[in-house]
């Protein structure tokens, strides 16, 4: 009786634990060899090892000789541009100070108080003429310093400078027809010869094309109203009626 009732309430139970333990084991540990991780699923595939040439893209992308010609051209083109700026930016401030300084020179000599510094500049004027002529002889000498002093004087004294300069012009052009008239031998009672007009000066290239023009023309009409050798020897030739 004992073992009628003890052993099947005791081992029935843990039996049918068992069975269905085994029943639930999970199917992944029941299939092994089915089991892979994500990264070996095939959209995770690995990027390709690096080929040792250059990919079509990258030689198309390269620079040929035209554009490495170009480029080099335009960088040292860029930088001679910079240069040739720079350099004209300098020349420029410098000419710009020069000019403000000459402007302001001028201002000081013209000053009606500055006597000395006005003799002082028409000195320096004449012994500049005189050293820009020591080459020569005595006239040339004199010559060039008497214009060098003249120039500092006319820009020392503007007003009177002018005023002498419209002088000297009327006395030097009565001093050249008086010369003028003694060449060509007038008399006294004779009318004098008024100096011949200097050419008048293109102010423009049509009045100079108009003059060049006026000038051939001339030429050509002067050359061909000269008689020709022949026809002075054939006039030479006849003989002269009596008178």
């Amino acid at each position: 009786m004992f073992f009628g009732t003890v052993i099947p309430r005791c081992f029935l139970p843990t039996a049918v634990v068992i069975a269905e333990t085994k029943g639930t084991q999970p199917q992944d540990q029941q299939n092994p060899g089915h089991i892979c991780r994500p990264s070996e699923l095939p959209i995770y595939t690995s990027d390709p090892p690096p080929l040792s040439g250059s990919t079509p893209e990258e030689e198309n992308q390269k620079p040929n000789f035209i554009e490495n010609s170009v480029r080099t051209v335009r960088h040292t083109f860029g930088k001679y541009t910079e240069e040739i700026t720079a350099y004209e930016r300098v020349a420029k401030q410098s000419f710009d100070e020069s000019k403000q300084n000459i402007a302001w020179l001028i201002d000081y000599l013209r000053q009606e108080d500055n006597t000395l510094p006005k003799a002082g500049a028409i000195s320096i004027g004449a012994l500049t003429g005189l050293i820009f002529g020591l080459r020569g002889g005595f006239f040339k000498r004199t010559i060039y310093a008497t214009t060098g002093a003249l120039g500092m004087a006319s820009v020392c004294y503007p007003k009177e400078a002018s005023e002498y300069a419209q002088v000297g012009a009327v006395e030097g052009k009565k001093y050249l027809t008086i010369a003028y008239n003694f060449v060509y031998g007038v008399k006294k009672d004779e009318p004098p010869l008024e100096l011949p007009s200097l050419p008048k000066v293109p102010t423009s290239l049509t009045e100079a094309w108009n003059s060049i023009k006026s000038t051939a023309s001339s030429f050509i009409s002067d050359n061909s109203t000269t008689p020709k050798v022949e026809d002075v020897k054939n006039s030479a030739s006849i003989p002269k009626s009596a008178n």
